[in-house]
């Protein structure tokens, strides 16, 4: 019996060219509607004036609650370096070979000390106006 080879489309020069095609037709549409109706801006910012309590993004509020509160800037900079060392350092420290959390006591609790010490900072950052 003879075997009846069937139509395949190859992937690389017909498939990969029809894709590039419609990104281009799709990218080219974006770029005339964004052109016919373009989004108005508001007054540009004055680069003079620093506006009042000025705050970071949420996740990055522990970092400056501990800039804010250290006196000393430069210990304030290297403090959260020393704070994410000791989570890449605690691996090494604990040398369990058990897998389940419940044996390894010692890395879940730095674990946990570091999220609640995290999320209280980012508290602080959040409500407490500095300066």
């Amino acid at each position: 019996m003879e075997k009846r080879k069937k139509f395949t489309i190859p992937f690389m020069p017909t498939h990969l060219t029809t894709e590039a095609a419609v990104t281009m037709v799709f990218i080219g549409f974006l770029l005339v509607i964004s052109g016919a109706f373009p989004k108005l801006m508001h007054t540009p910012a004055d680069p003079l004036v620093t506006p009042m309590n000025l705050k970071p993004e949420w996740y990055i509020l522990w970092g400056y609650a501990i800039l804010e509160m250290v006196p000393n800037k430069l210990m304030g900079v290297l403090l959260p370096g020393v704070v994410l060392g000791l989570l890449v350092v605690v691996p090494f420290l604990e040398r369990n070979p058990h897998r389940h959390p419940k044996k390894r006591v010692f890395a879940v609790s730095v674990f946990t000390g570091m999220v609640i010490l995290m999320a209280i900072l980012t508290y602080v950052g959040a409500t407490v106006s500095f300066g």
